[in-house]
C-alpha cells in the first residue's frame, strides 16, 4: 500500500492549526469544558431516581435545569467569543463536539428511560450513525485539504428541530407515561412519544442525506463554485448572528 505523505502532512498541519496552548484557557473554551461536566451531571440525575421532600420527579427537574444551563453556555460561549474577540480555531472544534455530546446525551437518556418505545431507539441509533460518519468524513476531507467549513443550513435546521423534540420528550415524557400507563393504555403514550421521535428521525435523515451529497462533491471536486457560494453564504449568516 502506497503512503500519502502529502495527506499526512496536511493532517498534521491541521492539528497544529486547531490545537494551540494559548487557546486552552480562553473563556469560551472553558465554557465548553463546563458543558461536558453538566452533561455527566444531567445523565446521573435523569437516570437515577432521586426523591426530594417526597417528590419522585425531583431528579428530572434538576436534570432538565442542568441541561438548560448547558444549552445556555452554548449561546454564552459564542457571544463571548464574538464580543470580546476570544474566538479560536480550537473553539471551532470544541464547540461542535460539545454540541454533539449534548444532543447525544439527551437522546441516550431518553432511549434508556423510554426503551419501550422503538422509535426512540431508532432515533438514537441514527444519531450515532450520522455523527460517526461525520467524524470519519471530516478526517478524510482533512487529509485531502478540504472541509465542510462549518454547519450548513440544513444541519442547523435539523439540529434545532431535534433539540426541540428531544426537549419535549425529556420534560413531558415521564408525565405522559404517568397519564397513560403502558400496562393499561399504551396507545396514547406510543402515539405521542413515538410520533415525536419519527419527526426527529425525518429531520436527521434530511440533514444526513444532504451532508452525504456535499461530502461526495467535496471529495470529487465537483460543483466547486456552488459549494464555495454556499460556504460564503453560511459565513455571512454566522457573522450576522
Amino acid at each position: 500500500m502506497k503512503k500519502n505523505p502529502q495527506g499526512h502532512d496536511n493532517f498534521i498541519a491541521i492539528l497544529h492549526k486547531y490545537f494551540k496552548k494559548e487557546d486552552i484557557f480562553k473563556v469560551p473554551n472553558i465554557l465548553c469544558y463546563m458543558r461536558v461536566i453538566f452533561i455527566a451531571a444531567f445523565l446521573c440525575l435523569y437516570l437515577i431516581p432521586i426523591q426530594i421532600a417526597g417528590n419522585e420527579k425531583a431528579g428530572i427537574y434538576l436534570a432538565c435545569g442542568i441541561m438548560a444551563t448547558a444549552v445556555y453556555t452554548d449561546f454564552l460561549d459564542g457571544f463571548i467569543a464574538r464580543k470580546f474577540d476570544q474566538s479560536s480555531e480550537m473553539g471551532k472544534i470544541l464547540d461542535p463536539i460539545a454540541d454533539k455530546l449534548t444532543q447525544f446525551s439527551i437522546a441516550l437518556a431518553i432511549a434508556i428511560r423510554f426503551h419501550e418505545f422503538p422509535c426512540v431507539l431508532i432515533l438514537l441509533s441514527l444519531i450515532l450513525l450520522k455523527e460517526g460518519w461525520m467524524f470519519v468524513a471530516v478526517i478524510i476531507l482533512a487529509r485531502h485539504n478540504r472541509s465542510f467549513d462549518g454547519a450548513k443550513w440544513y444541519g442547523k435546521l435539523s439540529t434545532f428541530l431535534i433539540y426541540v423534540i428531544l426537549g419535549v420528550i425529556l420534560v413531558c415524557g415521564p408525565f405522559v407515561i404517568e397519564a397513560f400507563p403502558l400496562n393499561q393504555n399504551p396507545v396514547y403514550a406510543h402515539l405521542i412519544i413515538d410520533g415525536l421521535s419519527i419527526f426527529a428521525i425525518l429531520c436527521e435523515v434530511f440533514a444526513f442525506v444532504n451532508y452525504m451529497i456535499l461530502y461526495r462533491k467535496l471529495l470529487k471536486g465537483q460543483g466547486k463554485d456552488e459549494i464555495e457560494k454556499e460556504m460564503k453564504s453560511d459565513k455571512k449568516e454566522n457573522s450576522d448572528l
